[in-house]
């Protein structure tokens, strides 16, 4: 698996960052923000994620996905050791991630990497999403964010 940015004339992957966001306009906000990576296996993009400095020594995944069938194969844990090598690289000191509190998978893998959750984004999915989501048969309305710290 080769990790690599995205090249500026390349698209993006909405299809496979759909995964992890649910709108378009969101993605993009993103994108233009941040700096977006995609994992390739034999020039197969199989994963990606989007990356914002939010302050001088702090940086947030905004965006991090994984094809459906290479779901729980590692690859997510591969990503993550990429991101926080070249974080660390980059001389940033605090690593955060959001994700909806009802999403526990997502939650359990986070703080089996090693993050602690800090906060909560109270509404955070009411406020910035025109339609409701759903997670495992229930609205999500928070945002929980961890954070990782070097």
């Amino acid at each position: 698996m080769q990790i690599r940015p995205l090249h500026e004339n390349e698209q993006a992957p909405y299809e496979l960052l759909l995964l992890s966001d649910d709108t378009i306009e969101a993605i993009n906000i993103n994108i233009n923000k941040g700096e977006v990576f995609i994992a390739e296996i034999a020039d197969k993009i199989i994963a990606a994620f989007i990356l914002k400095s939010e302050e001088k020594y702090i940086v947030e995944i905004k965006n991090i996905a994984v094809v459906r069938e290479l779901q729980g194969q590692g690859i997510g844990t591969m990503l993550l050791k990429y991101i926080i090598r070249i974080v660390r690289a980059r001389g940033f000191k605090k690593l955060l991630v959001g994700t909806c509190d009802q999403c526990f998978k997502e939650i359990d893998f986070y703080k089996k990497s090693g993050f602690e959750i800090f906060s909560i984004r109270k509404n955070f999915f009411l406020d910035n999403y025109k339609d409701p989501i759903y997670e495992n048969g229930i609205q999500i309305k928070n945002m929980v964010m961890l954070l990782m710290e070097f």
